[in-house]
């Protein structure tokens, strides 16, 4: 299939606009955190289950979508997954307790995992190699402005309306995403390219993806990383709006800055990684991630109060200094390159 069959303005768009359904379900309902503990009268840590439960689901959900898109095709498995999302999203703006909004986050995050794994397999599909990365730049620029402005909207929305309304727009969101992904995309895998969805199969290649201790040091060493930066989004809101008394409209400001610095740390990455080398900037990012999170343990401890956050930018981007390095390492095994395990590294490593 060729692009002359899709308008290419569509198809990213409506990509696009996947793509910044699972950013947005996280970063945009973050200055609500603390609102939503106050309004169900029940701690921090019961509140941030509603973000733990949503990567519980979208690590899970990543596990199957992928064989999943392979076996019925892309549109079925994208269309659907962006439906649920959008009735999970109506149920959180619909929850009466906390335990219905942890249960609920956690199908939304379920659901939110089929768009992030269908899309490189669409853009694949129907645009040729030359295509391809020219069109996926449009659609990870969406990905990097969405964690951007998503704080800075929920922010204000939390002011002018309420917490509930953000699960509403992100609810009209993927309604809109489905209706165009309905009328305006076409499946692109024919039946004869198909494969049978074996689930012992799928079971088998994580089983032997374990067995390569080295893949799986990698593989820890950058999810433990990622549960660095996960522990910042769940208490970072309770820190900056509680504590540090910022108000909900301004946190996504300081927020954004993390997501400043990781473009240019991205940046700095694609520069330099041949002339250090992967193993040294995996390292390097390691060692200096290590660093800023003593900082911030002995600030705290010491009661330096609001600094320690202007350093906190610097551990969040150092976060971002080697697991985008960590591919290079696992692309050179083979059984990384296995038809369904392509689709398994980001659930193992959220």
């Amino acid at each position: 299939m060729t692009t002359r069959q899709h308008s290419s303005f569509a198809i990213v768009f409506i990509l696009g606009l996947l793509a910044m359904l699972m950013p947005l379900s996280i970063d945009m309902y973050l200055p609500a955190l603390p609102v939503i503990s106050a309004q169900f009268g029940v701690p921090a840590g019961s509140t941030q289950m509603t973000l733990s439960t949503y990567i519980l689901g979208f690590a899970l959900g990543q596990l199957i979508y992928g064989p999943m898109a392979d076996s019925f095709g892309r549109k079925p498995v994208v269309l659907g997954g962006t439906l649920v999302f959008a009735a999970a999203a109506v149920a959180c703006a619909l929850a009466q307790t906390i335990d219905q909004l942890i249960v609920m986050r956690f199908f939304h995050g379920l659901a939110a995992a089929a768009a992030s794994m269908v899309i490189n397999a669409l853009m694949r599909d129907i645009y040729p190699k030359e295509e391809f990365s020219r069109m996926m730049s449009f659609v990870m620029l969406v990905t990097t402005i969405a964690p951007l402005m998503a704080p800075i909207v929920g922010g204000w929305v939390l002011v002018w309306l309420s917490w509930h309304y953000i699960f509403w727009i992100l609810a009209v969101a993927a309604i809109l995403a489905s209706a165009m992904i309905f009328f305006l995309i076409k499946e692109t895998l024919p039946p004869e390219r198909r494969q049978p969805f074996h689930i012992r199969t799928t079971i088998g290649n994580f089983a032997a993806l374990f067995r390569h201790k080295r893949v799986l040091s990698y593989m820890l060493a950058s999810g433990f990383s990622f549960a660095g930066m996960f522990s910042f989004l769940s208490a970072g809101p309770f820190v900056y709006i509680e504590i540090n008394h910022v108000a909900p409209e301004n946190f996504g400001y300081y927020f954004a800055l993390n997501i400043v610095f990781l473009f240019v740390m991205t940046i700095f990455n694609s520069r330099f990684v041949r002339r250090i080398g992967a193993l040294n900037m995996f390292r390097s990012g390691l060692w200096i991630q290590f660093i800023m999170a003593a900082w911030m343990v002995i600030s705290a401890l010491l009661g330096l109060g609001f600094w320690w956050l202007a350093l906190r930018r610097l551990w969040a981007v150092c976060r971002w200094c080697h697991p985008m390095r960590w591919r290079s390492f696992l692309m050179s095994f083979p059984i990384w390159r296995e038809r369904h395990l392509r689709w398994q590294e980001p659930s193992v490593l959220a």
